[in-house]
């Protein structure tokens, strides 16, 4: 039977060493996931974001290399070269300050990149902007380095054959799903239809632009409000379900492969009782011997 290391050997301490990186690690994907829930709580489900308390989806003057206008439009070129094709084109845009349900216009303008944006707070912007991607960045390194940390912490057990690699390897395999449910699969396969658990600021602004005012006769159901609530709330939530789990699996196995001090003491001295020669007792007969 495998015995546990003692806390203060050299197993123990680099054991201990790797459960400390791993719970850095883990706070700072925790906070990064509740960060960006929050964010897009607020953004979505209150008016304080905004300017005048109410979200509105207006267009920003562009220059001609920017914007594409139909070739019919008087006075107006066609879409020019160069143009980003990556871009969504929403028809019936509206002039900087005027609200896109009362405008009709047959300007095409592309994306959220060269007009169509929400009339924010320039303090909000700013720091959802920064925030973001920091968060976005910060939460697939933890994800990533906590795995291999994990990994680790499995090949120091088995070196050490001490007890708790069931645990440490149900914890490793929670650690492998939760990395693949915060890897960004939204940028690097943009038709993956699963994305990654963190957004970006474009990703979240798009959202809201059509959640908030879709242009017309691209109006939005219930069910992609549903499915907006479930990418940015219930998806991470979900990954944080999966982040406690393979903290609580990690932490039964680091419990199991270190033990308790007193624990290693005793059993240290029952090593000592038992690989200890046996007393000579007197045979019957010879001097000293009771009869």
């Amino acid at each position: 039977m495998s015995a546990p290391v003692h806390p203060y050997g050299d197993y123990g301490v680099a054991l201990r060493t790797l459960r400390s990186g791993r719970n850095f690690l883990g706070y700072v994907l925790f906070f990064s996931v509740m960060l960006q829930v929050v964010g897009f709580i607020l953004m979505r489900f209150t008016t304080q974001p905004y300017r005048a308390g109410k979200p509105v989806v207006t267009v920003k003057h562009v220059s001609d290399n920017r914007a594409a206008v139909l070739p019919d439009a008087p006075g107006k070129p066609g879409a020019q070269a160069g143009l980003p094709e990556s871009l969504d084109v929403f028809p019936h845009a509206v002039a900087e300050g005027q609200s896109i349900e009362n405008y009709q216009s047959d300007r095409l303008v592309m994306g959220e990149k060269a007009g169509r944006r929400l009339n924010l707070r320039r303090q909000w912007r700013e720091s959802y902007y920064l925030i973001a991607p920091i968060t976005q960045l910060l939460g697939l390194l933890a994800s990533g380095s906590q795995a291999i940390i994990i990994f680790i912490t499995l090949l120091v057990i088995l070196v050490a054959q001490a007890p708790g690699v069931a645990n440490m390897t149900r914890s490793l395999i929670w650690s492998v799903i939760l990395l693949f449910m915060v890897f960004p699969w939204q940028y690097v396969l943009p038709g993956f239809p699963i994305p990654g658990v963190l957004y970006g600021w474009h990703e979240l602004h798009n959202t809201l632009a059509l959640a908030f005012l879709p242009p017309p006769g691209h109006g939005i159901s219930y069910d992609q409000r549903m499915l907006i609530v479930g990418r940015y709330v219930l998806w991470p939530v979900l990954a944080l379900v999966v982040m406690l789990v393979t903290a609580e699996r990690f932490r039964a196995g680091v419990r199991l492969a270190i033990g308790h001090p007193l624990q290693s003491m005793m059993l240290g001295e029952n090593r000592a009782t038992a690989t200890a020669a046996p007393r000579n007792t007197p045979a019957s007969g010879m001097p000293g011997a009771k009869n």
